[in-house]
């Protein structure tokens, strides 16, 4: 849905716009706003329309912006290059926006140096070709979890799931504490004499990357905001850009996010912030409640959290009004899609895309099915194949389905608060039609004998149900 398209929402956007004018705030000179709800029902489409329809030029904002959805890798210090790439203010338009971001640029850099040395030494001990895979991937969680990489077992087992990742067990248990690559590191002779803090700096980032990139980070920001500090005198580094006052921080599909910068964010920089001489105006997008995906948001940051936005499906005579606005007029298509989308705006759109472009056809297909899982992991994608199939979901039918009772509550526990694919109309939990027909059409087409698998395990299933 864009903004063009926009229907309802009146309390939300006045809230949203009053936060990001100033007129509402917070304790200090932080104000955390989320916005929440399952995936499909509207949230990056309501901050744009709120943040469309009011003008922030007198903020003088510094905008960092950015997408769950447009990471590939959990490594926290791409996430943060993306962020500092969103960079946007009228005053910085004459370079690219890492020209202001010297001290993240330098601390970046060297994380891509660790993780090559360490690369280059693991290669050297092990012929197995997936070893330094493996590897980056281990360091991945590490770095982006705050850990002391030379601790790596057993701390690790506080942060990492052995049981998804068993392969990782023998090269963290035995390999990784013995890589000098990955050890701390002597002073050479002239950082003894006081020029230059690289080795300070690689230990640092071993000890724990995310207060690295935080500080780093954070450094940059006063010195746009509010000009160079003491400690950076004899640094390269440029004033205080004239015209930008306020920092305001976007962060979309929190879910996704988390695993890269989640420690990084509640542990390090929203804490630095709080007591910046500058505001900040955080405003977080996501499927969850924040107090429930980390306590932190609520033993240290309670008094900047803002009343959360919380939205919910559209009603009937809105949806008419959204649909309308695509050009539908009829009643009996409007009650189709209302009967089809269960006020979720999002799937008006793919809705919409189906009527205009003659049906099911295979491109169509694709698309409504990349975007149906966009904010699905890969795990949460394979229980979506399996449930598609089953007229009723509960947990009898998905231990028969998945073979496993464990996995079994996981899914269950998944789907039931999965309100995107949910039916919400029906006496039991299974996937809305208009979506379960169109990705099982979609799964016929680009995977046939995996579709005939399922489709066969739920049939046995539902038949045992009965």
């Amino acid at each position: 849905m864009i903004t063009e398209h926009f229907v309802g929402r009146k309390n939300a956007v006045k809230q949203l716009q009053s936060v990001l004018t100033g007129d509402k705030k917070s304790g200090g000179n932080l104000a955390i706003q989320s916005i929440e709800g399952p995936g499909g029902i509207g949230k990056t489409c309501l901050f744009d329309h709120a943040a469309d329809g009011v003008d922030l030029t007198s903020r003088n904002y510094l905008t960092l912006r950015i997408d769950g959805n447009s990471l590939s890798t959990d490594a926290v210090e791409q996430a943060v290059v993306g962020l500092i790439d969103s960079a946007k203010a009228n005053a910085i338009r004459n370079h690219m926006p890492r020209y202001y971001f010297p001290t993240v640029q330098r601390v970046v850099k060297e994380i891509e140096v660790i993780r090559s040395e360490a690369a280059v030494e693991l290669k050297k001990k092990h012929e197995n070709e997936n070893a330094t895979e493996d590897l980056q991937q281990f360091l991945d969680w590490v770095f982006s979890a705050g850990k002391k990489v030379n601790d790596a077992f057993p701390s690790s087992k506080k942060h990492i799931n052995f049981q998804e990742v068993k392969k990782l067990q023998p090269l963290v248990e035995e390999a990784i504490p013995l890589m000098k690559s990955l050890q701390d590191e002597s002073p050479r002779f002239w950082e003894r004499l006081g020029l230059g803090d690289s080795t300070a700096l690689r230990n640092a980032i071993k000890k724990n990357a995310c207060a690295a990139l935080s500080r780093a980070l954070l450094s940059d920001l006063v010195t746009i905001l509010s000009g160079y500090q003491k400690k950076d005198t004899f640094k390269a580094t440029h004033p205080k850009i004239k015209g930008i006052d306020r920092f305001l921080l976007i962060l979309d599909d929190y879910e996704k996010l988390q695993n890269s910068i989640g420690v990084l964010l509640v542990g390090h920089l929203l804490s630095g912030l709080k007591s910046a001489e500058f505001e900040s105006v955080v405003i977080i997008l996501g499927r969850d409640q924040l107090e429930a995906t980390d306590p932190a948001w609520d033993q240290h940051l309670k008094k900047h959290l803002l009343p959360r936005i919380v939205l919910t499906p559209l009603s009937q005579p809105e949806m008419n009004e959204l649909v309308e606005s695509y050009g539908v007029q009829e009643s009996d298509e409007k009650e189709r899609v209302w009967r089809d989308t269960q006020g979720y705006p999002f799937y008006v759109q793919l809705w919409t895309d189906e009527l205009s472009s003659g049906g099911r056809s295979a491109i169509m297909l694709k698309r409504f099915h990349d975007r149906t899982t966009r904010w699905m992991n890969d795990q949460q994608k394979k229980w979506l194949q399996h449930i598609l199939f089953l007229d009723e979901i509960n947990i009898r039918t998905l231990q028969r389905m998945l073979d496993d009772e464990h996995e079994a509550f996981e899914v269950f526990n998944w789907f039931q608060h999965e309100g995107s694919i949910r039916d919400t109309s029906g006496s039991a939990f299974r996937v809305r039609e208009y979506l379960r027909s169109r990705l099982i059409d979609y799964m016929q087409i680009s995977d046939p004998d995996r579709c005939d698998q399922l489709q066969r395990k739920g049939k046995v299933a539902l038949n045992a149900q009965g």
